[in-house]
């Protein structure tokens, strides 16, 4: 039993190291993404036919995946961890 539970603690050290590897928005940033993906999906709804309509709905898939995932590819091309940063 004491192995199997060795074991697990060492997984989960894996993973969690993983996920800051692979993560760099904080809490805080991953929830107002979401929140603003929402409401751009809902602007862009109304505005379905033009451009602009066209153009925030990329914007909001961009915000939401944002969001899900934790990862930013601007944050990493500049060098910002805000996950790391709420953890200090």
């Amino acid at each position: 039993m004491q192995i199997k539970t060795e074991k697990i603690e060492e997984k989960a050290q894996q993973v969690s190291q993983v996920v800051e590897d692979n993560q760099n928005v904080g809490t805080t940033e991953r929830i107002i993404s979401g929140v603003a993906a929402l409401l751009l999906t809902i602007y862009a709804l109304k505005k379905k036919n033009t451009l602009l309509g066209k153009g925030l709905t990329a914007v909001s898939g961009m915000l939401l995946t944002r969001a899900t995932t934790g990862f930013c590819p601007v944050n990493k091309a500049i060098g910002r961890n805000s996950l790391l940063a709420g953890r200090s």
